[in-house]
């Protein structure tokens, strides 16, 4: 089948030529493909956003629950929220209206960069007395937006996304490849919050955890736990095979669950003849409310549970009670999304352990034309990588 090639309209600025026109993945409604469609480039840039060429993105589970109706977003949209860019132009028109952005001056055209996948406005208590900008009261999320909204460049299946002023940019180092780079945004970045040095047990060694489910996120815990906590042991749970066998290669001890109580049972021994108090630390990446019990159990008293990946309406704790909370002096924490200090951690821990990591295993080995998108996305159905790469500028 032939491809169809996309020819954008330019303009000259300067000594360069530049796209007039961005190409951009629109996604009308589920069960419907996604469609190329041309969306003008802005010719005037305000206060403090940021033009970004895209050169690479990676699909995220919760693109694949929108397109499958799972999830809820308004539509027509450009989705996607993880990726990475060079900037093209920066936002210079001071009587915009716009506050200037922060730490603004450390970017410049060219900067290749991650960025947050929300906007926030920086002065509502959220963003200021809570040091909660995910929360902010105008937040708006890369990916989840409205075509309709402001420019219509959204999200990061396109060539060109455009950044707001509120959006916490991360200049990137050349030691790392745009690829490696590109979940950074999304699970790295929110795993760094959910397993904050700071907010981790105050008292005992913090030497074990268990990661309940071993997709991207867990597969990132599970490098955390082991390079900057520290911990001697961290005890891997999922259903799939092969992704077990990957978090073994970040340091993880893989055990499977195949379901039915006798191996549930077998479980706790082999985790209790190691730590016979329990673990310091559970995370809960699955989604699954049904692993609540079982990390309740294997936490020691004293111990921390994270909670990340419930992030849908069924996920009702029944098999919780505040009697167990009380009596296990357990600390559990909700986290979503995170932080652009987290953001910043992300990068810094891509790069310290690059050499000792295989982050390469996680994505998909080639890359998808954007052109191509639908089928990337089917490939993403599979299950076979953690994460399936686009190419934004091949169209």
């Amino acid at each position: 089948m032939q491809r169809h090639v996309w020819r954008r309209g330019t303009v000259l600025l300067g000594s360069q030529r530049r796209a007039a026109k961005a190409v951009a993945a629109v996604f009308h409604e589920v069960g419907k493909p996604m469609e190329l469609q041309e969306i003008p480039l802005p010719e005037k840039l305000n206060e403090g956003e940021l033009l970004v060429r895209m050169e690479v993105a990676t699909i995220c589970g919760s693109d694949l629950h929108t397109v499958s109706g799972k999830r809820q977003e308004p539509m027509p949209l450009v989705l996607g929220h993880e990726g990475v860019g060079v900037i093209e132009r920066v936002g210079s028109d001071i009587f915009s209206g716009n506050r200037p952005r922060h730490r603004g001056w450390k970017l410049q055209e060219g900067d290749r960069i991650t960025f947050s996948v929300a906007d926030s406005c920086g002065m509502c208590p959220e963003c200021t007395l809570h040091k909660l900008p995910q929360k902010c009261v105008s937040l708006m999320k890369y990916g989840h937006a409205r075509i309709s909204e402001g420019s219509g460049l959204n999200g990061t299946y396109a060539t060109h996304v455009l950044l707001r002023p509120g959006t916490h940019a991360v200049k990137l180092p050349g030691t790392l490849s745009s690829r490696v780079c590109s979940p950074a945004n999304c699970a790295l970045a929110t795993v760094v919050n959910a397993l904050d040095m700071a907010r981790l047990p105050r008292y005992g060694s913090n030497k074990s955890a268990v990661v309940q489910g071993v997709g991207l996120l867990g597969i990132y815990a599970v490098a955390w736990l082991k390079k900057r906590v520290g911990m001697d042991s961290v005890f891997c749970l999922d259903t799939h095979s092969g992704r077990l066998k990957t978090a073994e290669r970040f340091g993880g001890i893989p055990l499977l669950v195949t379901g039915g109580e006798e191996e549930f049972w077998e479980r706790q021994r082999f985790i209790r003849e190691r730590y016979p108090r329990g673990v310091d630390v559970a995370v809960e990446m699955t989604g699954a409310k049904n692993v609540i019990h079982e990390g309740v159990q294997l936490l020691r008293n004293g111990g921390h549970y994270s909670f990340a990946g419930m992030v849908h309406p069924d996920s009702q704790l029944s098999s919780l009670t505040g009697e167990t909370i009380i009596k296990k002096c357990l600390t559990i924490r909700g986290v979503h999304n995170y932080t652009p200090w987290n953001l910043e951690e992300a990068v810094k821990f891509l790069d310290e352990y690059r050499e000792e990591l295989p982050l390469d295993s996680v994505l998909s080995p080639s890359s998808y034309a954007l052109s191509k998108i639908n089928e990337a996305f089917a490939e993403a159905y599979s299950g076979n990588y953690c994460r399936v790469v686009v190419n934004c500028q091949d169209i």
